[in-house]
């Protein structure tokens, strides 16, 4: 990983959590183009879909960054390499959502709190506080992984149109040709362990390695269910907890691992 990829991604990071999502990088419709091409007619996954809404506008995007590159070399990166994960994070804002969450839940308002999952587009379906806990850690663990560490996994693999063709797929989601469920699967599977493999120097590490090597290695899990599974092996609390006292402790984990991914990715800037 190059300096400037590591000063791409700390400016990106930044710009996230302290300011949130916003400005012309989630306002400005982009796709629009390329929604356009896909019929009315036309729903459900398909070959067609998916290159027109994800590899369309990759390749469009990586000829863009290869004439800046050529022209300005690598300022490119910082240029384009920023927007791309910043991009890459997405419309929601996670850190408020979750102090949001957190308020209403603290004050037993666990309706307000589950209209604060609706207002993300989740399904705060629950039938008990028990169920309402278990749907959260699920929500919110899923939505850091797709708003941060996914990006940033591919954003290292792949450089910046790794973490776009990352978004794109998200998006997809949201229109009536999205990508099918197994694809987005594998898409999540390398971020989704890392993640859970992070859980285990935080939490109880024979848990930890127990869930992965059982519910880790196939792509048939759901990786919703997958996170909210390790973060009830990653986090000790008392039977019955409260759902405040719950996801307190996950947001507090899923903290740690950020900064532990910040100290990684550090690393291998320096070897």
């Amino acid at each position: 990983m190059s300096y400037l990829a590591f000063l791409s991604f700390i400016v990106a990071t930044g710009l996230y959590w302290l300011m949130g999502p916003g400005g012309p990088l989630h306002s400005i419709d982009f796709l629009s183009v390329f929604r356009a091409q896909i019929g009315e007619d036309e729903e459900g996954p398909s070959t067609r879909s998916a290159l027109v809404l994800v590899v369309a506008p990759s390749v469009a995007f990586a000829l863009l960054y290869v004439l800046v590159e050529g022209a300005f070399g690598g300022a490119a990166m910082l240029l384009l390499g920023t927007a791309a994960l910043f991009f890459a994070f997405g419309r929601e804002d996670f850190p408020t959502l979750s102090e949001r969450f957190l308020a209403r839940a603290r004050a037993g308002d666990n309706e307000g709190a589950a209209l604060v999952i609706e207002s993300a587009g989740g399904d705060s379906t629950a039938e008990d506080a028990d169920d309402f806990g278990d749907l959260a850690a699920s929500f919110f663990s899923l939505m850091a992984m797709q708003r941060w560490f996914g990006p940033v996994v591919y954003f290292l693999l792949l450089g910046p149109v790794g973490a776009v063709a990352y978004r794109l797929a998200h998006l997809t989601q949201e229109t009536k040709t999205p990508l099918n469920d197994s694809l987005m699967r594998i898409l999540e599977w390398l971020p989704s362990r890392l993640l859970v493999l992070s859980f285990s120097v935080f939490g109880d590490f024979d848990k930890i390695v127990e869930h992965l090597t059982g519910k880790g290695l196939t792509l048939e899990v759901d990786t919703g269910d997958f996170l909210e599974d390790a973060t009830d092996a990653a986090c000790t609390l008392q039977a019955e907890a409260p759902v405040h006292e719950r996801m307190a402790a996950v947001f507090h984990l899923l903290d740690r691992c950020f900064l532990l991914w910040l100290g990684a990715v550090a690393l291998l800037v320096l070897i």
